[in-house]
C-alpha cells in the first residue's frame, strides 16, 4: 500500500557500505532500475562522501538527517534522508545496518506554500469579523489578547493570565453580577477546560467607560509536544436577560479609504501601548506623500486615492509581524512598531517604505512618480508619553520636508534637541554624518591619511574625537630607559607631568588582548587589581578608555589611548574595532619632535 502523505517516498535498511538491504514498496517504486543492490547509484556523486560522515557519526541507537540529491525518471531531485541505527538483533560490530526514510523537500515546499495561502485566507476571515481572539498557554500561564484589524494584527495585551484577571478585578472592569461568570471564565483557561461558552457583562478597553454584555467561545487544544493552549474569541452580543446591542466599542477601526486603521484607532491603540509602559522600545513614525495635492490635480482624485490605498499596502507589509499602520490624515499615516533593539532595526523599516514608495509606480507613465517623507521618535527614549512622542515625530517629518523630501530622519536629542524645543536649527549635516555613519568616517580617514599623510593628523584625531565622544586621545611612547612618555593628540594637555607610569606597574599590560586590546568601561575595575592605574585615571578624570598596542604586539613599544571623561555605556564591538582600526593610522604616523 502506497503511503499517503505526500512528501513520503519510502524507507529502506543499508549497511555500511550503501549496500540495500531491505525495501519498502515505496522506496522501491521512486528508485525505480536503481533499487539493486548500491543505493549510491542513486544518489548524486557529489552527495556520497556527506552521507558516508553522516552514517560514521551516528551514535550508538543514534539518529542523523541529510539533504541530499537522488535519481528519480532520469533527475535528481532533493531529498531528506532520515538515518538510524538498525535495532535488528542481526547487527554486530561487523554487520551494522542502519534504517533510512527519504521524504521529498519539494513536496514539503509546495506543503507550506500551501498552508500560508490558507494561513491568509483565515487571517483575511478573521479581520472581517468583530472578534477579540485569545490565546493562552496552560503550562506558562501566557495569555495574549488581539484582534484582526483591517488585515493586521493589533494586540491588546501581552502577559500572564494572572495579571490579566487581577487587573480587570482591581480597576473595577468586570460588573458585579459577572463576577462568579468572569472567576469561571478564568478556570476554563487555568484548567484547560475541553470547551466553553460564557457571558458576562465587562469593560473591554481602559479608555472607554461603559461595559458590554461579551460572549466567549474557547476550546482546549493540544499541539504535538503535548502542551494544552486554550484558544477562544468574544464578541459583543444582545444578552438573553437584555435587548441593548451594541458593537461600537470594537468596531469602526478601519479606514476605509486606505484598509488600515483609523484616526481614531491608530491613536488609541498606540496610546494604550504606551500607557501599558512597556519595558521595550515602541517606535511610532509619520509618513506623508510628498506634493499629493499635485498627484491630485495632474492625475484625478481616483488616481489619488489609489495613491494612498498602495502606499497603506507597503506599510501594512512594512510592520508585518511587528507593529500596526494606520491613517491619521488625507495623505499622512502613521506606523508603530515595537521592540526594535538598535538604530539600524529602525532604519531598515523607514528605508524600505521609502525605496518601495519611489518605486510603486516605476516606469508606468500613466502614473505618476511619487515620494514620502518620514518623522520618527521611539519610546522610552525619546519621550515616555504619546503626546510628547507624536510632536517629536511630526516635526522630523517637518525636517523630512525641509531638507529636499524623499527622505526620513530618526531624532536623536544631540541633533534635533534644540530644533524640537524651539531653539534653533539641527546640528549640521557634517555633525551627523560624523557621529552616526562611522564606517564612512573610517574610511573617509583612511583616504584623508592616504592623501596627506601625517599632516593630516590634527584633523583627524578633531573627527575621532567627535565621533566616539571622545574627550582626549594620548599616544604612550615606551622610552630607551624602559619607561613611557605621554604624547596628547587631542585633549586638555595642561597635566604634562602625568605620564604612562602606571602602565609599567600591576603587570598591568597583562591584561591586554592578544590582539593588543584593553577595554576599560569602567576605571573602578582596577581598584584592587591595579591601584597605580586606577589613581592615575582618577588624577586625569577619565571614567572609560580604549587602549590599543600598535600592531597588536604584545612588546610594542606604542600605546593608543582613546579616552572619556564622563561615564557613557559600555563600548561597543564596533567602536572597539574601529578604533582599533584608526588607532594604526593614529599611531604609525605620529612624529613628534
Amino acid at each position: 500500500m502506497v503511503e499517503k502523505r505526500e512528501y513520503f517516498r519510502g524507507s529502506a535498511v543499508i549497511d555500511e557500505q550503501l549496500n540495500i538491504q531491505a525495501a519498502d514498496e515505496n522506496f522501491n517504486a521512486f528508485l525505480g532500475g536503481n533499487a539493486v543492490y548500491k543505493l549510491a547509484r542513486s544518489i548524486h556523486p557529489s552527495d556520497i562522501a556527506r552521507l558516508e560522515e553522516v552514517i560514521s557519526t551516528i551514535g550508538i541507537d543514534g539518529h542523523n538527517i541529510v539533504a541530499l540529491r537522488m535519481v528519480h525518471h532520469g533527475r535528481y531531485y532533493w531529498m531528506l534522508m532520515s538515518l538510524e541505527d538498525s535495532k535488528s538483533g542481526d547487527n554486530d560490530k561487523h554487520s551494522r545496518h542502519i534504517n533510512i526514510e527519504i521524504q521529498d523537500i519539494a513536496k514539503f515546499k509546495e506543503t507550506i506554500d500551501m498552508l500560508q495561502s490558507q494561513n491568509d485566507d483565515y487571517m483575511e476571515y478573521f479581520s472581517l469579523m468583530e472578534y477579540l481572539m485569545f490565546s493562552y498557554d496552560v503550562n506558562t500561564d501566557k495569555l495574549k489578547i488581539f484582534m484582526m484589524g483591517s488585515h493586521q494584527q493589533v494586540n491588546f495585551y501581552n502577559g500572564t493570565l494572572t495579571n490579566w484577571k487581577d487587573s480587570k478585578l482591581a480597576n473595577k472592569d468586570i460588573d458585579t453580577n459577572s463576577i462568579q461568570v468572569f472567576e469561571e471564565l478564568c478556570n476554563d483557561f487555568t484548567e484547560g477546560s475541553a470547551a466553553f461558552e460564557r457571558e458576562l457583562k465587562m469593560r473591554l478597553f481602559e479608555e472607554i467607560d461603559k461595559k458590554d454584555w461579551c460572549q466567549v467561545k474557547g476550546k482546549t487544544i493540544t499541539d504535538a509536544q503535548g502542551s494544552k493552549h486554550v484558544i477562544a474569541t468574544m464578541s459583543v452580543v444582545s444578552p438573553v436577560s437584555s435587548l441593548e446591542y451594541d458593537v461600537s466599542s470594537i468596531s469602526n477601526m478601519q479606514d476605509f479609504g486606505a484598509d488600515i486603521l483609523n484616526k481614531r484607532s491608530m491613536t488609541s491603540y498606540v496610546q494604550r501601548r504606551l500607557a501599558y509602559a512597556p519595558n521595550y522600545s515602541v517606535t511610532i513614525a509619520i509618513i506623508d506623500i510628498d506634493d499629493f495635492k499635485g498627484i491630485n490635480d495632474r492625475f484625478g482624485h481616483m488616481v489619488g486615492d489609489e495613491v494612498i490605498r498602495d502606499v497603506a499596502d507597503i506599510l501594512k507589509e512594512a510592520v508585518e509581524g511587528k507593529g500596526v499602520a494606520g491613517r491619521i490624515g488625507g495623505d499622512e499615516m502613521m506606523i508603530m512598531v515595537e521592540n526594535l533593539q538598535t538604530d539600524e532595526q529602525i532604519r531598515s523599516v523607514l528605508r524600505t517604505i521609502r525605496n518601495n514608495v519611489a518605486w510603486l509606480y516605476n516606469e508606468q507613465e500613466d502614473k505618476p512618480h511619487i515620494t514620502c517623507s518620514i518623522g520618527s521618535a521611539t519610546y522610552p527614549n525619546d519621550a515616555k508619553d504619546y503626546e510628547s512622542l507624536f510632536n517629536i515625530a511630526d516635526k522630523m517629518l517637518y525636517l523630512a520636508k525641509e531638507k529636499g523630501k524623499n527622505r526620513y530622519i530618526i531624532f536623536r536629542d544631540d541633533l534635533h534637541g534644540d530644533y524640537v524645543a524651539g531653539r534653533g536649527m539641527p546640528k549640521s549635516e557634517e555633525y551627523a554624518f560624523y557621529k552616526y555613519r562611522k564606517i564612512g568616517v573610517v574610511n573617509n580617514i583612511s583616504n584623508m591619511y592616504h592623501e596627506q599623510g601625517s599632516k593630516s593628523l590634527p584633523q583627524i584625531a578633531d573627527i575621532i574625537a567627535m565621533t566616539f565622544a571622545l574627550d582626549s586621545i594620548f599616544i604612550y611612547e615606551k622610552t630607551s630607559d624602559g619607561t613611557w612618555k605621554r604624547y596628547v593628540l587631542y585633549g586638555d594637555a595642561a597635566d604634562s607631568k602625568m605620564d604612562g607610569f602606571y602602565l609599567s606597574q600591576d603587570n598591568y599590560i597583562a591584561d591586554f588582548t592578544e590582539d593588543g586590546i584593553e577595554v576599560i568601561d569602567n576605571i573602578n575595575f582596577f581598584n584592587q587589581r591595579a591601584q597605580t592605574a586606577h589613581k592615575a585615571f582618577t588624577d586625569m578624570g577619565i571614567c572609560q578608555a580604549i587602549q590599543y598596542i600598535l600592531g597588536g604586539e604584545p612588546n610594542g613599544n606604542r600605546i593608543m589611548s582613546f579616552n572619556r571623561n564622563k561615564q557613557m555605556s559600555k563600548w561597543s564591538e564596533m567602536d572597539i574595532m574601529y578604533l582599533a582600526i584608526l588607532g594604526n593610522v593614529l599611531g604609525m604616523g605620529f612624529v613628534h619632535d
